[in-house]
């Protein structure tokens, strides 16, 4: 069972159109909606790969998009609610470049007494989980520890549990010291945590290396978009190229990967599986328009044709 926490969850806006022009009138060819933040994904995703999980976070006004798409995907969900209007994501997808344009909007402040509600609710419901999904941005005003103490937490009720770290700045370095089972940074995460560079195979391995004997982290799963992604542990260094698909919007893919992992994880298979099942996963997600996630036929399909080659 993995339980997901998302902090910020979105309304995700994906506006879809040929050759965008900046500064001048552009006209869509689609516009989807879609429930977003970092653990929503994760939750909505495993459930297309097949597998449950619990979602569990902060839910804003007008969040209903968010429980109507957990609920129409089967996905188990309890949020405290905050004052305030949700955010929305803006996801300005080009086709004729591949390029995809972000604007992320921010939620209100939350209260401390939610913050302690969902500590509470998560240590609760990580006793008969497996994997605790730590994953996404905080809204703005929330002490950058709180994912080191939704991890402490966590683990007081439940010491096996595993915890996948999925954020950036302050709260995701704050959180380094509860030491994660995985963590999946980008190269620009990577980058942050050490001040230096992320650029060639060896930076990556290395950088990485450096955070699992500096934090004691079993697992780093690096991902560079486009251009692949690696995992390291202790005694391994792989890399992944991505799988031949036509792209259509990375929005989630990230949030994919993190799923495949999590399906990785619970079957308890090495390295090797972990970065390929998260590759395919992601990859898969990215051959669908707005926030859509790989389903499981095409996941095994993916499967058949990925390697994970020593770096």
């Amino acid at each position: 069972m993995v339980t997901t926490v998302t902090l910020s969850p979105s309304v995700d806006k994906t506006v879809t159109l040929s050759g965008l022009k900046t500064g001048g009138v552009n006209r869509a060819e689609s516009v989807l909606f879609n429930a977003g933040g970092k653990g929503i994904n994760v939750s909505l995703a495993l459930s297309s790969l097949g597998e449950k999980s619990e979602a569990l976070g902060l839910i804003f006004d007008k969040g209903e998009i968010i429980t109507e798409a957990l609920s129409g995907a089967g996905v188990a969900h309890s949020f405290i609610s905050c004052q305030g209007g949700i955010r929305c994501n803006t996801k300005i997808y080009d086709r004729a470049s591949g390029i995809t344009t972000e604007i992320n909007e921010k939620n209100p402040g939350v209260p401390p007494s939610a913050l302690s509600d969902l500590k509470k609710l998560a240590a609760e419901r990580c006793l008969k989980s497996d994997i605790l999904v730590l994953s996404g941005s905080v809204p703005p005003g929330t002490p950058p520890d709180i994912y080191l103490d939704l991890a402490e937490a966590a683990r007081r009720e439940n010491p096996d549990i595993k915890i996948i770290l999925d954020s950036s700045g302050k709260p995701f370095l704050r959180a380094l010291d509860a030491s994660p089972y995985l963590i999946k940074p980008n190269t620009a995460e990577l980058e942050e945590a050490f001040g230096e560079p992320a650029r060639t195979p060896a930076e990556v391995v290395s950088l990485s290396r450096r955070l699992i004997e500096k934090y004691h982290i079993g697992v780093v799963l690096a991902s560079c978009g486009a251009g692949g992604a690696y995992i390291v542990t202790p005694e391994e260094a792989l890399f992944a190229p991505p799988c031949k698909i036509s792209p259509k919007s990375a929005q989630g893919a990230g949030d994919a990967m993190t799923a495949g992992a999590c399906l990785a994880v619970l079957r308890d298979l090495g390295a090797a599986d972990i970065l390929r099942y998260g590759t395919c996963a992601a990859c898969g997600s990215v051959e669908l328009e707005g926030t859509a996630f790989c389903s499981r036929a095409r996941f095994e399909e993916l499967l058949d044709g990925c390697e994970a080659r020593p770096v």
